[in-house]
């Protein structure tokens, strides 16, 4: 269990920012391609 009860909550915080955060155009241009997916899967 971690040492810190609050951990999770800003886990949980940070994530939550992220996901309602606007994708800033720098990030999506430095980024590489992922692998590509199989279809068949």
């Amino acid at each position: 269990m971690p040492t810190d009860p609050y951990a999770v909550l800003r886990a949980l915080l940070r994530a939550e920012a992220r996901r309602s955060a606007p994708p800033r155009p720098e990030d999506t241009n430095q980024r590489p391609p992922g692998p590509a997916k199989e279809e068949g899967r």
